[in-house]
């Protein structure tokens, strides 16, 4: 049964819509493109599939989500965000920095993806002139693999999935990646120590940081 606050409130109201376990996870996954259900239940680890449809049904019911069919080879149903759920971008954005200064220590039975660091980088990323350096960053934990291609302008840093040149290609962990953008970790030590492989203008590791105000 869905929860309806008797409140004349817009955070009552987005309660309402969003306030429901795994609903703003579901929304995450989809920020990160069209998903069929399967690829949602995978990813969303101890949800069932009566509760994924659920909370599906009600995001679509609520203009949040619709279901598109794919034409043959693919030939399934996806799910995706549509103008008012990727208008939730911003505020998953600003949860996503409050919520990190809880996620050290880390748990160890915790999943990890490397495609969530890419919402980690978007949320972080400079929205002021950033130094003209690009990078090509390839992420691998627990058998998966990401990549993401970031590029400092003079209106701030650019993320994204789009292959591209870049000046510098290196390969890390999450927890790597993380150090290094907030300055925690130097590039010399993640390069010193064997947690950063990298080709190309490696010493433009050392302005990484300053595409990124992981600091806030």
């Amino acid at each position: 049964m869905t929860t309806r606050y008797n409140q004349f409130c817009a955070l009552a109201r987005s309660l309402e819509l969003l306030g429901e376990r795994w609903t703003l996870l579901i929304v995450r996954e989809l920020l990160l493109g069209a998903r069929r259900f399967s690829d949602l239940k995978e990813r969303l680890d101890g949800i069932s599939a009566s509760v994924l449809s659920q909370r599906l049904g009600r995001l679509e019911e609520d203009g949040l989500v619709l279901r598109r069919y794919l034409e043959p080879p693919a030939a399934s149903n996806v799910f995706e965000l549509t103008e008012s759920g990727r208008a939730l971008e911003p505020a998953v954005f600003e949860l996503i920095r409050w919520g990190a200064r809880f996620l050290y220590p880390a748990r160890e039975t915790e999943r990890r993806e490397p495609q969530w660091a890419g919402l980690v980088l978007r949320a972080y990323a400079r929205t002021s002139r950033a130094p003209r350096r690009s990078f090509e960053i390839r992420l691998q934990e627990g058998g998966h693999t990401a990549t993401f291609y970031v590029r400092g302008t003079a209106k701030g840093t650019a993320v994204s999935e789009e292959p591209s040149d870049c000046d510098v290609r290196f390969s890390a962990s999450i927890d790597t990646l993380f150090g290094l953008g907030s300055g925690r970790l130097s590039a010399h030590d993640a390069v010193s120590q064997g947690l950063i492989v990298g080709e190309g203008r490696t010493e433009y590791l050392a302005d990484f940081p300053q595409l990124f105000d992981m600091r806030r």
